[in-house]
């Protein structure tokens, strides 16, 4: 098993024992029903939280406070979480082969388009993690979810994405200045 493959296999198997009440919604798009509330968005709205809560509780012990504030702190954390985050995760799940096989029977590519966005495949993670959160508990989902995630914690930390500072060079490299108003 490669270590990307092993790096998803606790929040797979937390995925794999969700009970249908749970499991359903999950890969449930809201254009797919006439009830908003039987799709992913709920559980979306509270996975979110708890993988913020799950990345933060393993960086904060981690990074000692004299290199990383209140700001470097947020700064990895949004990048560990961030919508490119959740979708590699989501590709190393095979979110978008899930969401194929619970998809309606319809034709056309609509569907093909919406199970490859990064922000519906963000949000099914996020409803992923909400559900395992609801069946299993803060801490074993936690602990899968800092595995699921490891990849991108150790890639925000190596490779901080810094906008700002990016958006000053590329502009300085054409001569061109920023200035911030207040």
């Amino acid at each position: 098993m490669s270590t990307t493959t092993a790096s998803v296999a606790q929040l797979e198997r937390l995925l794999d024992g969700l009970p249908e009440e749970l499991s359903a919604p999950v890969f449930t798009h809201a254009s797919w029903t006439s009830r908003r509330a039987e799709s992913y968005e709920r559980l979306a709205f509270l996975g979110d939280s708890v993988l913020g809560l799950a990345v933060t509780t393993h960086l904060y012990p981690r990074l000692g406070p004299e290199r990383f504030g209140a700001g470097e702190l947020t700064k990895i954390r949004a990048q560990a979480v961030s919508g490119r985050s959740c979708r590699a995760v989501a590709d190393r799940l095979g979110i978008a082969e899930r969401l194929r096989a619970a998809a309606p029977l319809a034709p056309g590519p609509s569907i093909a388009a919406l199970v490859s966005t990064e922000r519906v495949l963000a949000s099914v993670i996020e409803a992923v993690i909400g559900a395992c959160y609801l069946a299993y508990g803060y801490e074993e989902t936690a602990s899968a979810v800092v595995e699921a995630f490891l990849p991108e914690i150790e890639d925000a930390l190596e490779h901080p994405a810094d906008y700002k500072s990016a958006l000053q060079e590329r502009l300085a490299q054409r001569g061109a200045l920023v200035a911030y108003q207040v």
